[in-house]
């Protein structure tokens, strides 16, 4: 926890003391005055449905030590230490970049378009057989959520692992600088957050600023099985560690399943995972890839990989009554993250049932990448397709226009739909994939099934 006094912050933030004692120590950071603790430093960010600044007194009934304004606030207490700046959300990042250089432990940082918590805490759980580490946890992963992580160092950590996301161009430079990474993965590049990017070459110039920010020091962990990061490589001033699943490597693959082999500098490596779908054996690569960058032993290796289990609405497996097994994949969506969900599924034994909603924040290409999503159900074999939201029709179209019979296919009006419409279908043994963006909340659906899979019968094959 960080532990600073108020003129230390003041120099951090290169703000002005505006009332209250310099030499105040203070306990810890917040931006929520909701779970704000006594002594803690209170940040009032603004943003377009909120503003900090309207709850400045209530933190100080509840004992914060102080508080960092905008400008333009112009707040002061004679007993409350305030600190203002130009922008307070640009000075949480500077303490947090701050404070991260008093504690130089090792830092991998981790993004991409799709895998990003996967790999992390493949990372972590390698790294944590052999030392303590803090990470990123929940969705802590962007310009507030990041210095909030960061806050949790101390002297006990040997390395830390972050998770940076992005939704904005500048933003990925803006988290690299925050963080420092010695060592920065980007599992994959697709059409993510393309309404705010433009393009997926917008989305890869704004992820690739993750090694653009390293220097000779650094180490970039290169997937070399996608092509916008392959080529990336010859413009990395930092190492380079490469990985892939169908190329010579420094991490490639070997074997197929969950039990398989990597080869890791030329060693061979068996591995245990207990996350389903190949582009987790790709995640797995790219995180043997970085932990060796920190000394990761072999052992380590084995250990980290066979014991971290998939976090809830990732790929996590859920079996029901009746043989029935539910691919829980709810937390997001994107096109490249919804095919390989997709694929996942089509492994599967017996019959495949997929349940889709929408895909947010792809912008122009929104109508066109959800009747690809359709159209790919179809090549993937799967037996049954059902969606919801705004783009199901597209969804859909996309099915039918590849040939999936109009009686497999099914659009539903909301998720209450949905779940009566999937009852009249679903039989002993069948796997089913529930996915869609974090918006659509599609975890109601699992949790339905799972609720209703005692109560209702469910018809012999």
């Amino acid at each position: 926890m960080i532990r600073l006094t108020v003129k230390d912050i003041a120099n951090a933030v290169n703000g002005s003391l505006m009332s209250g004692n310099e030499n105040v120590w203070i306990n810890g950071v917040s931006t929520d005055s909701r779970t704000i603790r006594k002594d803690e430093l209170f940040f009032a960010l603004k943003g377009p449905n909120f503003d900090g600044h309207r709850f400045i007194e209530d933190v100080l009934s509840k004992g914060a030590a102080g508080a960092v304004i905008n400008a333009e606030c112009g707040m002061r207490n004679a007993e409350f230490p305030v600190i203002q700046v130009e922008d307070t959300l640009a000075a949480l990042g500077d303490l947090a970049r701050y404070w991260r250089g008093l504690h130089p432990v090792p830092l991998i940082a981790v993004s991409g378009s799709c895998g990003k918590t996967t790999t992390k805490e493949m990372i972590a759980s390698i790294l944590n057989a052999s030392r303590t580490i803090i990470k990123t946890e929940g969705n802590l992963n962007n310009l507030i959520g990041l210095p909030l992580t960061l806050f949790g160092l101390n002297n006990i950590h040997k390395a830390a692992v972050v998770e940076l996301g992005i939704s904005e161009k500048g933003e990925m430079q803006r988290l690299a600088r925050i963080c420092k990474p010695d060592v920065s993965v980007l599992t994959n590049i697709g059409e993510t957050h393309t309404s705010t990017l433009g393009s997926i070459e917008g989305v890869a110039s704004a992820k690739g600023e993750l090694f653009q920010e390293m220097d000779t020091s650094g180490t970039a962990i290169i997937n070399m099985d996608d092509p916008r990061l392959a080529s990336m490589a010859g413009n990395i001033r930092a190492k380079k560690i490469t990985f892939s699943l169908k190329s010579k490597a420094d991490v490639m693959l070997k074997g197929e399943g969950q039990e398989i082999t990597f080869i890791v500098m030329g060693e061979e490596i068996p591995v245990k995972l207990q996350y389903a779908g190949a582009h987790n054996l790709s995640n797995a690569a790219a995180a043997i890839a970085a932990a060796i960058q920190l000394g990761a032993t072999k052992e380590e290796i084995v250990e980290g990989l066979s014991s971290v289990k998939p976090l809830c609405g990732r790929m996590e497996i859920i079996s029901l009554a009746n043989g029935i097994t539910i691919i829980d994949d709810t937390y997001n969506a994107n096109p490249l993250s919804m095919e390989a969900s997709l694929k996942s599924l089509a492994a599967m034994k017996r019959r495949k049932i997929a349940v889709l909603a929408d895909m947010l924040e792809l912008g122009d290409i929104a109508q066109a990448a959800h009747k690809n999503i359709g159209r790919l159900a179809k090549e993937f074999g799967i037996d049954f397709l059902f969606a919801t939201g705004n783009f199901k029709k597209d969804v859909a179209k996309g099915a039918l226009d590849a040939g999936m019979p109009a009686d497999k296919i099914f659009a539903a009006a909301d998720k209450t739909g949905l779940v009566e419409a999937l009852h009249n279908i679903i039989r002993d043994g069948d796997s089913i994939l529930v996915k869609g963006s974090r918006g659509m909340k599609m975890e109601e659906v699992v949790r339905e099934l799972e609720s209703e899979s005692q109560r209702v019968k469910v018809s012999k094959i």
